[in-house]
């Protein structure tokens, strides 16, 4: 390096170790004579030692570079820091009045090696020129200079020699990354000569490294004729109309890498059916920024356009089979919208509505857009939790069916449906489709039907309201007589006694007006309203108005009812109605069995009746056991026996009603009712009901 330090401008960019060395050279009193001026020292630490020594100087200090580039009379910048943003910047540097020196390490020691050596020389011209110098002392001096500079030349060959051999291992080991890639590359240097083919560039390409590398050949295995790669191009410094006849409009500026072209084109001499190849071309540059070579790196996209050729396939037919399934969206559309029955889409795990027909609008008075989003269980009875707990226990694919469900319209008016639900993917979510049937006016004549039989229970069960009643009445009836003969004999009537009689009153009134108030509740028509209850407490309530018909057909009561037994689903007049029948029933059938006894020659013999009513848990199920000793039934009885209308009784003593509309009651509540009877030896009645937490 040989640099004229007389009356030189410099500024320093880097603060680093070297800086300061330079800088105590520079500033010393070897260089005083040759009067150089460091003019700014720039480093974006602060604390470099540069900076720092630079500061004690008085020299200018910066941490912004573009300070540095943007000063006026500066003869020489020493740059002694490697920074890509820095590069750019000195960049903007007019070089014909700016020399820019990038030293590297090996660089910056060989400027001080220089710097010193123009302070040993300087040195010695001052002894030369002397008025009194010793020739042995101007030897003496000269030889120093000279084994000065054959020691830093030594320095620097050494460290060149270190350099190299890291270069030769970096060279090694590029080589080594380059060959092992997957990505087929190959790199050429600033003579456009071949110096690497990697394995992944042989494969793809069918060339082996041995027959190109070390020539100019590499553009053979992609053109039948001799045309620079795009390798060549780079390292040639084309123009963008160069490179534009050569490749058209398949080339263009890489949007990653800095000064690199990419393209894509079709090669009909790679493999047996020509390949598609995108590539991408780079700079190898050296630290000063000169062009040393290029790097290119191929991709396969054969592949890739046969895949993007079959999507585009698979586009056109998806586009078909879109119009088709618009036009089935259409026809189905109608036929939602046509269905007799409202139908609304609902959401699987949060029961909202998504959709609903055009018949949901005129049956519940709802617009559309206050249905979306509304859950469904709220247009029903809130209280029946049988819904809720069926949806969720309802497995993909299958359907659930709930008979006799209350919905409400917005008008708060009520009407009852069966809702048949089914499982169902819409717009890429499970979903459940609910179809509901309005049966209001089937549930109504059902309940009149109910109601009409309640009024002919009634009528069997007259006498024994009328004993239940009687009972009380005799009791007042009683206790007012006494009252009035005591008053016409003018006898005071004691305390005590008047208490007792106020009493028996008291509680007489209150059991006549219970037994009244119990026998026109049961008569009321009631609104089907299915609510939890314990199933011993109808069972109780029909000895309220049967226990005195009990006691006068001579009938022995067995009750065994599980007090802790779990609570069903249901309506508590219904279920007494079902016990009533079955009861009435059973008396019907152990009278009848009785009557018939009378007439065979152990007539004297008294029939045994007894009724067994048991109830406990079974599984699952709350069951109810309701057995008498009477007549029993026949097989052919027993198919018939739930058939409206059908009876074993004599003409005008029985409607045919009571068992059928029990049968309906029980199967409304999810419940069974079995018959297990023989002909002569009673008949037991099973029923089973779900039970609930």
């Amino acid at each position: 390096m040989n640099i004229d330090l007389k009356r030189l401008k410099l500024a320093i960019i880097g603060g680093n170790s070297p800086c300061k060395q330079i800088l105590e050279i520079l500033l010393g009193p070897g260089l005083k004579e040759l009067s150089p001026e460091v003019i700014v020292v720039a480093d974006t630490l602060k604390q470099a030692e540069g900076i720092k020594y630079a500061q004690k100087k008085g020299i200018l200090t910066t941490t912004d570079y573009n300070e540095v580039c943007s000063l006026s009379g500066i003869d020489v910048i020493l740059k002694l820091k490697n920074d890509e943003i820095l590069g750019c910047m000195l960049e903007k540097v007019n070089t014909e009045c700016v020399s820019i020196f990038d030293l590297t390490s090996y660089r910056a020691m060989s400027f001080l090696n220089f710097l010193k050596a123009e302070e040993d020389k300087i040195k010695i011209k001052r002894r030369i020129q002397a008025n009194k110098i010793d020739k042995n002392e101007i030897l003496e001096l000269l030889d120093q200079f000279l084994t000065q500079v054959q020691k830093n030349a030594e320095q620097e060959n050494q460290y060149l020699k270190v350099e190299r051999e890291g270069l030769l291992e970096m060279e090694k080991e590029m080589s080594q990354i380059i060959q092992g890639s997957m990505i087929p590359t190959f790199i050429i240097n600033n003579e456009h000569i071949l110096t690497h083919w990697n394995r992944a560039c042989e494969e793809l390409t069918g060339h082996n490294a041995y027959e190109l590398v070390g020539t100019d050949r590499q553009w053979v295995p992609f053109r039948s004729a001799k045309r620079p790669t795009m390798a060549d191009v780079i390292v040639g410094g084309m123009s963008e109309q160069e490179v534009t006849k050569y490749y058209g409009s398949a080339w263009r500026k890489s949007a990653l890498i800095k000064e690199a072209y990419e393209a894509e084109e079709f090669f009909p001499h790679l493999g047996e059916n020509g390949k598609w190849i995108f590539f991408t071309a780079a700079p190898i540059k050296s630290p000063d920024g000169k062009v040393m070579g290029a790097i290119e790196t191929l991709k396969d996209l054969t592949e890739d356009k046969k895949t993007q050729e079959e999507l585009e396939l698979q586009d056109k037919e998806l586009s078909r089979l879109y119009e088709k399934y618009k036009k089935s969206e259409v026809k189905y559309r109608s036929l939602f919208n046509n269905n007799p029955n409202p139908i609304f889409i609902i959401d699987r795990q949060t029961l909202e509505i998504l959709d609903v027909n055009h018949r949901v609008e005129e049956e519940y008075g709802y617009s559309k857009t206050e249905l979306l989003g509304m859950d469904f269980l709220d247009i029903g009875d809130k209280s029946d939790e049988t819904i809720k707990e069926g949806l969720e226990g309802l497995v993909q694919k299958n359907s659930i069916l709930f008979t006799k469900k209350k919905h409400f319209k917005k008008n708060k008016q009520s009407f009852f449906v069966n809702v048949k639900v089914v499982t169902a993917t819409y717009s890429h979510r499970d979903v459940l489709i609910a179809s509901a049937t309005d049966i209001t006016e089937s549930v109504e004549k059902e309940t009149q039907l109910i109601q009409a039989g309640k009024l002919a229970t009634l009528g069997t069960m007259a006498a024994g309201m009328a004993h239940e009643i009687n009972q009380p009445l005799n009791v007042i009836q009683i206790c007012a007589d006494l009252i009035l003969k005591m008053i016409k004999k003018g006898l005071k009537i004691p305390d005590d006694e008047m208490v007792m009689m106020a009493n028996d009153i008291i509680e007489n009134v209150a059991r006549a007006a219970g037994v009244i108030k119990h026998v026109r509740d049961f008569a009321r028509q009631s609104e089907r309203d299915l609510k939890k209850l314990v199933i011993n407490d109808p069972i109780n309530d029909v000895f309220k108005v049967l226990g005195h018909q009990l006691m006068v057909h001579s009938i022995k009561v067995d009750l065994d009812l599980d007090p802790d037994i779990p609570q069903i689903r249901a309506e508590h007049n219904r279920l007494e109605q079902v016990f009533i029948n079955l009861v009435t029933n059973a008396i019907d059938s152990m009278d009848e069995k009785a009557e018939k006894a009378k007439t065979t020659e152990n007539g004297d013999v008294p029939v045994e009746k007894i009724l067994q009513i048991k109830t406990y848990v079974q599984e699952d199920w709350v069951v109810t056991k309701v057995s008498d000793t009477g007549l029993g039934m026949t097989d052919e009885v027993k198919r018939k026996i739930f058939e409206p209308f059908f009876t074993t009784k004599e003409t005008g003593k029985g409607t045919g009603l009571g068992t059928s509309i029990s049968f309906g009651i029980i199967k409304d509540y999810g419940g069974t009712i079995d018959i297990k009877s023989v002909y002569g030896n009673g008949a037991t009645f099973i029923i089973k009901f779900p039970a609930i937490e």
